[in-house]
């Protein structure tokens, strides 16, 4: 039996950010700009690059190194105070003190608890009303639109709804249904939900355009950098629609995209209960929660929420004047499946696919 030996290699940033490039790509992103700003931070405080700063640490007693370790953080979030909102201010903490120990400095939870914080100032979220939504859909692109609109009628990530391919929409049913890969969730878990009528049409001529793997969504087969764009994009719009709406006291916009999101899971909160909300997007306490929906409890409790989702439609017209339009919505969707349908098998006789 051969002898098992080990090559040792010199542990630096480099090195780090391979190890966890297993990770989601918008977390490797978000350690590296940490990373990346902390050594900023190194050089003006002390002249020297993070790498010179840990070795230094590296050479100094145990006791000494965790004191000297911790002190150098609370310098860091202290540099970090007024740049950036209090509440991501833990977040760059934890991408640094993974760094260090992955060097050698072991900061125990105890150690770490000396680092103070600045206070977070809990400021109440802006309500995305269906009125903004339309101002929105009113100047955005035709696939814009329906990326906005299955945002806020399926309560999806935009980082997920980016990442989604043709083969991931069930369109046999009475609603589109998507079925989240586990891979592009923020929780690895897989999940179904669904898109109203209103968007129906529209997403089903994107989907008759496209081929099976095709992105529906992204821009780009590196979601981060389609994330990207895609904010990008959306800041300029709003910034048209909203140039005189104030930010929140931490400088960030009240308008994102993933204010979509919070939309949506409002609306399924106060119509059918935390229990759908939690499922349909994803959320951790959904874990917490009994309640499992097989694809037809789901869908039932989804047209309970439904009219709420509307956007472009008169959110003012009685019970009774929904239920028309619904049913009137149900019949368009069903001919549009039927010409769909009789198309592709029109061009399977003619032996064209």
């Amino acid at each position: 039996m051969g002898k098992l030996t080990f090559t040792v290699s010199l542990r630096n940033q480099e090195s780090y950010l391979e190890s966890i490039d297993v990770l989601s790509p918008s977390f490797v992103k978000q350690v590296k700009a940490t990373l990346n700003k902390f050594d900023i931070f190194c050089k003006a405080k002390f002249n020297e690059s993070e790498e010179g700063i840990l070795s230094q640490l590296m050479k100094q007693k145990q006791d000494e190194r965790i004191i000297n370790a911790c002190d150098t953080l609370q310098l860091f979030i202290s540099s970090l105070n007024k740049k950036i909102s209090p509440q991501t201010i833990p977040s760059y903490l934890s991408h640094v003190t993974g760094y260090f120990n992955y060097r050698g400095i072991k900061l125990t939870s105890l150690d770490k608890k000396s680092i103070r914080y600045p206070k977070v100032v809990k400021e109440e979220k802006y309500p995305l009303s269906k009125n903004d939504i339309k101002q929105i859909l009113d100047i955005a692109s035709y696939k814009r639109k329906i990326l906005y609109l299955t945002l806020s009628s399926s309560g999806m990530r935009i980082g997920e709804t980016l990442a989604l391919r043709k083969k991931d929409f069930d369109t046999s049913g009475k609603r589109i249904m998507i079925n989240i890969p586990a891979k592009i969730t923020k929780t690895k878990a897989s999940r179904r939900v669904f898109v109203s009528l209103e968007v129906g049409p529209y997403l089903m001529k994107r989907l008759n355009e496209i081929e099976n793997n095709d992105l529906v969504f992204g821009t780009n087969e590196k979601i981060v950098q389609a994330e990207s764009t895609e904010e990008k994009i959306f800041t300029r719009l709003t910034d048209k629609i909203f140039s005189n709406m104030p930010r929140y006291e931490s400088g960030t916009r009240k308008i994102t995209l993933h204010s979509f999101r919070a939309f949506f899971i409002t609306q399924a909160v106060r119509t059918v209960g935390d229990s759908f909300a939690h499922a349909v997007s994803g959320q951790e306490g959904y874990l917490k929660v009994y309640k499992r929906y097989d694809n037809e409890a789901m869908l039932e409790d989804y047209l309970k929420l439904e009219p709420a989702l509307f956007i472009t439609r008169d959110s003012g017209i009685s019970e009774q004047s929904k239920d028309k339009e619904i049913e009137e919505l149900n019949i368009k969707y069903d001919n549009l499946e039927k010409m769909v349908s009789s198309v592709f098998e029109q061009l399977k006789k003619e032996k064209k696919i």
